[in-house]
């Protein structure tokens, strides 16, 4: 499962970084939206709990999406390693666009076009890391007949 080809660094770069910085952001949506300003009037318990989620999905996303650089940046790339990371990746998108089209978020009617605009960028970050795994996929497919005298 290891190969040489740079192609697939290549095509995971921008997804990559946009997933770290989308991580980086969410550890200050509760600051940027004032949270605290909402939640001292509930259970400190909830409070710490509700932050705690927060920082522990951003902490996971930047984690899967440093694992995937790191990987795509070896010199030697496992594409075994590459397709699970990224599959784990596009499940966080999808749970994104999923979640956010079935529960929007409750915005101000000034932001209302983020309730369109946030499920969009999930659903094209879904699109970015499903196109390559496809492609991947499709390859290995092909090998393997090619390989057994099929093709």
């Amino acid at each position: 499962d290891l190969v040489r080809s740079r192609g697939l660094g290549d095509v995971y770069k921008r997804q990559v970084l946009q997933t770290i910085i989308m991580a980086v952001y969410h550890l200050f949506i509760p600051t940027q939206f004032g949270w605290n300003n909402y939640l001292l009037e509930i259970s400190p318990t909830i409070n710490w709990s509700l932050i705690a989620i927060n920082n522990y999905y951003s902490i996971n996303l930047l984690i899967l999406a440093l694992a995937l650089a790191y990987f795509l940046k070896a010199k030697e790339i496992n594409t075994g390693i590459i397709k699970t990371l990224g599959f784990l990746i596009m499940l966080t998108w999808i749970f994104s666009v999923v979640y956010q089209l079935g529960s929007p978020m409750p915005l101000p009617e000034r932001l209302a076009v983020l309730r369109y605009i946030l499920p969009g960028v999930a659903f094209i970050n879904t699109c970015i890391f499903a196109i390559p795994l496809f492609s991947m996929y499709k390859r290995n497919v092909a090998i393997k007949l090619t390989s057994k005298g099929i093709f």
